[in-house]
């Protein structure tokens, strides 16, 4: 009688299957970790919804936020920023109008920061309130729409200046739609 061996299924993967299956799933892993990483210290890309900032920015453009000159020397003003206000976990895109000291008031559809009128050639509709004078305080940003009237801001008793914790990162380029493709600055759009 013959000794015959028998198979009952099929092998296992071969050392190279094995081998590059291993490879794939390592490069995914870093590939991950490098978004992780990119994504959280560096840049992303933030969605705008909402005209609170009409006529700079629109609903639905998309903008490439950065995230790590936020982190190491913070907001100047002018910035447009996004943001996180008390106890919301959604972001929110708004004009730096005041440092901690400044003293902001809102008069007659003007803003003014430390008595003086800003020039701010980007705000289309004016704000049809009055607010302050109000000094920021040390370690607070005092932020505000650039469509001033379609806005919830630090002028609300809701918001109020905001720890500059509170800051997520510097709104720098418009990359959608192509149409309004540029650089976002104090000015408004590229």
């Amino acid at each position: 009688m013959n000794d015959v061996k028998r198979e009952d299924g099929p092998k296992g993967l071969s050392p190279k299957a094995k081998k590059e299956i291993r490879e794939w799933i390592v490069s995914l892993a870093v590939a991950l970790i490098a978004v992780v990483l990119i994504r959280s210290f560096l840049f992303t890309v933030i969605r705008v919804e909402g005209h609170s900032m009409d006529e700079t920015l629109s609903d639905g453009d998309r903008m490439i936020v950065t995230i790590l000159d936020m982190k190491i020397k913070g907001a100047e003003r002018g910035d447009v920023v996004i943001c996180h206000y008390p106890e919301r976990r959604e972001n929110f895109v708004k004009r730096v109008v005041g440092l901690g000291g400044d003293v902001i008031e809102v008069k007659d559809g003007t803003t003014y920061r430390n008595g003086e009128a800003l020039d701010e050639p980007y705000i289309v509709h004016k704000p049809n309130y009055s607010f302050g004078p109000y000094e920021v305080p040390e370690g607070k940003v005092f932020v505000l729409g650039d469509n001033r009237s379609r806005s919830n801001d630090s002028h609300s008793d809701k918001v109020g200046a905001l720890d500059e914790n509170q800051l997520v990162g510097i709104a720098r380029f418009i990359m959608w739609p192509f149409s309004e493709m540029g650089p976002i600055n104090s000015g408004g759009k590229g």
